[in-house]
């Protein structure tokens, strides 16, 4: 068995990954607008899931993230997603 953490941005991060090559996915996205994880400076701020104006971009985001999840997670794959916080 192999583990494999991938550090960076959901979307650069899950692009390296083939269709069906996952079988594990365990993750605890940001929700929307409780904290910020990254400085105001850093090149990589607008990529920060959280800062989305509406919940319902954050939603489309969510789903997005979502979408390509299904897309790397194999045929017998999980996802397991955790949501709760304070």
């Amino acid at each position: 068995m192999t583990a494999r953490f991938i550090i960076g941005d959901v979307f650069d991060g899950l692009a390296t990954l083939d269709d069906g090559s996952v079988d594990l996915v365990v993750t605890s996205p940001p929700f929307l607008a409780l904290r910020s994880y990254l400085p105001a400076d850093h090149p990589d701020k607008s990529k920060e899931i959280g800062s989305e104006a509406t919940p319902a971009e954050w939603l489309d985001t969510m789903l997005a993230v979502t979408a390509e999840l299904r897309r790397v997670l194999a045929p017998h794959g999980s996802i397991a997603i955790e949501l709760g916080d304070t």
